[in-house]
């Protein structure tokens, strides 16, 4: 019997959806080859620092201290804004995301200026309905938010 045409192009639309997902970050190197590090702890009732100021080629780095899985955030399409990453992919398109094992970690490293707001929740956000623009919504629980404030190297100047 023969697979309709249809059922076959499905397929495959999924399977290269699927390898794009996975490759979306394979590109960025692990770790900052150049920055500092700045740890960023999650526990359960708070991040700290809630807003972080690093220098372009820093590495953020979310430290998962409860004792449940967290999920990062970031609303927006950021990879033009990394120059590393680990523990990140692509979710949707329009945002980046993160889960964090308890006592794990993950992190990026910024390459432009800019303040970069996240949340860190306990649950994951889930999409409801359809997934090809016929509606659908996004079940967003509620999360703590922060920001991580990236500033261009500093101007020395001349003595």
């Amino acid at each position: 019997m023969r697979t309709p045409s249809h059922t076959r192009f499905g397929r495959t639309l999924l399977w290269l959806a699927g390898c794009w997902l996975a490759s979306a970050c394979a590109g960025l190197p692990p770790t900052s080859r150049s920055g500092a590090v700045h740890d960023i702890l999650i526990t359960e009732d708070r991040v700290s620092p809630q807003d972080l100021i690093v220098q372009i080629g820093d590495e953020v780095r979310w430290v998962n201290r409860r004792l449940s899985q967290v999920w990062v955030y970031f609303f927006r399409d950021s990879l033009d804004e990394v120059s590393c990453a680990r523990g990140f992919s692509l979710f949707w398109a329009n945002e980046e995301e993160a889960a964090i094992e308890p006592g794990q970690s993950v992190s990026v490293c910024f390459s432009k200026e800019d303040a970069v707001s996240y949340t860190v929740q306990s649950e994951q956000t889930v999409m409801r309905g359809s997934t090809a623009g016929e509606g659908g919504s996004f079940k967003i629980p509620k999360g703590l938010h922060a920001a991580v404030i990236v500033e261009g190297a500093p101007v020395r100047t001349p003595r």
